[in-house]
């Protein structure tokens, strides 16, 4: 029994994309440090005045969550739909090499198989259509980011693990009923695919938690750093203030949209300030939010340079969208 349809294909690429979709959750390229797949237009124009050893609280890495954000939990739903459409994808791998072995699986196996991953693919594109149309700012820039970042590393995109999900389930579906299987999704190559990078582990969740670099006494005995700490103050208030507003994102005009994004510009580089003038006086991040970023650039192979890249790319394709 062989697949059959019309479109030329591979048997060994699809076989490769249960691997591939493992490899999308579970691992990461080590080594990869450039910001190779960005184009020049997705790289704000931020003068960087000195490497910080740290993420920046900000993008991803932002321990003030918009209410929208923490309702609708979707790191965690996305974390538990990635690591089952990558197990189903696995199931599908075991079908695929006993088809391509001239070995007729049970076909009650392969509507379940079939079935599940169907599942799976609309549940993941149920959460990123949420996710790519949410009013909230926050939401929006975490779908951007998980895009930008699978570009960066030459692995599949979400949208792409979508898409193979989905197709999987009903090549495997059509398989059962002796029918003709679908073509690949189209703009998917699943040859290509299957030799692309491993994945980047961009929705896993981090087992530290996101708080904030300083703590109420991180400036206390340290002469000179009143007006360092009345800055960080300030900036945790307005930063708050800010993630607030932006829940309303969406309904902005081109103008309210390119004067929030000029807003958060200002933010990110006035952390990045904080950060490195408390590094002049020996002040420490805490140790939670020194854990976050090690945890953080470890998984996602990024420096800090290439996080604070990472998040003004985000945003400079974000006012593109909004011209």
């Amino acid at each position: 029994m062989v697949w059959r349809h019309s479109a030329r294909f591979s048997f060994c690429g699809f076989v490769l994309l249960g691997a591939g979709l493992r490899a999308f959750v579970g691992f990461r390229e080590h080594g990869q440090r450039g910001h190779r797949g960005f184009t020049p237009a997705a790289i704000a124009e931020q003068s960087v005045q000195a490497d910080l050893d740290y993420v920046l609280p900000v993008g991803p890495a932002c321990p003030l969550r918009s209410d929208t954000m923490v309702r609708g939990n979707f790191e965690k739903e996305m974390t538990m739909v990635m690591v089952v459409a990558a197990d189903k994808a696995g199931d599908f791998a075991t079908l695929a090499q006993q088809i391509g072995a001239g070995i007729r699986p049970d076909p009650r196996k392969q509507r379940k198989v079939g079935n599940d991953l169907r599942l799976q693919g609309e549940r993941l594109k149920s959460l990123l259509d949420n996710m790519e149309t949410s009013a909230d700012f926050q939401v929006l820039e975490a779908y951007f980011v998980m895009e930008l970042q699978a570009q960066k590393m030459g692995a599949p995109s979400a949208r792409t693990v979508e898409k193979m999900t989905s197709w999987q389930g009903a090549g495997i579906l059509a398989e059962a009923e002796g029918m003709m299987v679908p073509p690949p999704p189209e703009g998917v190559d699943p040859v290509a695919l299957s030799r692309s990078a491993p994945g980047v582990g961009m929705v896993s969740q981090l087992r530290a938690p996101r708080v904030l670099p300083f703590a109420e006494d991180s400036f206390q005995g340290v002469p000179g750093t009143e007006m360092l700490e009345a800055k960080y103050t300030k900036l945790v208030e307005e930063h708050r203030e800010l993630v607030s507003f932006g829940q309303k994102y969406a309904e902005f005009d081109q103008a309210g949209k390119e004067f929030y994004l000029d807003r958060m510009t200002d933010i990110t580089q006035r952390w990045h300030d904080v950060l490195d003038e408390a590094r002049s006086y020996d002040i420490r991040p805490v140790r939670g939010f020194e854990a976050y970023s090690q945890e953080y650039l470890s998984q996602s192979g990024l420096t800090p340079r290439g996080y604070r890249e990472l998040v003004d790319g985000v945003h400079a394709l974000l006012r593109e969208k909004a011209g």
